[in-house]
């Protein structure tokens, strides 16, 4: 079995996200910080400004006007979505071209991470509750510990199809019995390791089990995760090995007082938005 060590060792030797999105995230963690802190941090990133200009000004994002300027997002759109835009965009160009083990490849997974980006922010409005600070880059990172122990669980591929066929085990199941972690855990240490605000983290290590979050204030954050996660596999997005063990947790149905219509109607206007917003970026 790989140890805990090897797999900690592995996060460590990830491809970091750029340090501009290192910076920015300390700002949000600094109540102190202002707007003006983080317009001067991404108008000295020529490439960021431009994506951000572009992304601002799609119709996702829905900005009352034509966006020109770093400081105009940021007026109209929040350090909160500045930073999302920017998350998302450096998160992308990290991806290695195949995701061994999940027997996926960069566009997939891509699309998945995307879709339960779009599908968390429009749970939240389709529920009429305040959408989370955040919500929508931790649908889009709530499966970065895949990128840890990919190669791992690649090495393992004949049992993991055995355990699938036999056994009926759901996927995270089946990590934590050859690796000794899954996916969910090793996320939250990619979380820390890149400098993400600890929301982030949690949404990634508790997508899959939201009753077992300790954090109760981003019980919502997380719930909505959890329900993107499962629906966009519903709807085709994210066709790994584990496809067939994605089921919605009933107690989150409970508690954001949910029911099937909705999800119904929100799968039924997502497919288009998905692929367009995996184009965007």
């Amino acid at each position: 079995m790989i140890t805990r060590k090897d797999i900690l060792a592995r996060v460590k030797h990830l491809p970091s996200i750029s340090n501009v999105i290192v910076k920015l995230a300390e700002l949000l963690n600094n109540p102190r910080s202002s707007a003006a802190d983080f317009e001067k941090i991404v108008r000295n990133d020529p490439a960021l400004t431009t994506n951000l200009l572009r992304i601002a000004n799609s119709a996702f994002f829905g900005c009352p006007r034509e966006v020109t300027s770093v400081k105009q997002a940021i007026t109209l759109m929040g350090v909160g979505r500045v930073f999302e835009i920017a998350a998302s965009a450096s998160f992308m160009k990290i991806l290695p071209e195949t995701i061994p083990g999940y027997e996926i490849n960069a566009e997939m997974f891509w699309l998945h991470s995307m879709a339960v980006a779009v599908l968390s922010e429009k749970l939240s409005k389709e529920l009429k509750i305040k959408t989370p600070d955040l919500i929508f880059t931790a649908g889009l990172l709530h499966d970065i510990g895949k990128l840890a122990i990919a190669s791992y669980l690649n090495d393992e591929k004949a049992s993991v199809l055995q355990e699938i066929r036999v056994g009926g085990k759901a996927l995270v199941q089946i990590e934590k019995n050859l690796l000794g972690m899954d996916h969910s855990e090793v996320g939250l240490v990619v979380a820390e390791e890149w400098n993400l605000p600890a929301r982030l983290g949690l949404a990634a290590r508790y997508h899959h089990v939201p009753d077992e979050m300790p954090e109760k204030q981003d019980t919502v954050l997380v719930d909505l995760v959890h329900v993107a996660n499962c629906l966009a596999h519903m709807i085709g997005y994210g066709s790994d090995i584990g496809e067939m063990h994605r089921i919605i947790d009933p107690r989150v149905m409970e508690r954001l007082k949910f029911k099937v219509q909705l999800l119904e109607r929100v799968a039924s206007g997502a497919t288009s938005e998905i692929q367009s917003m995996g184009e965007l970026f």
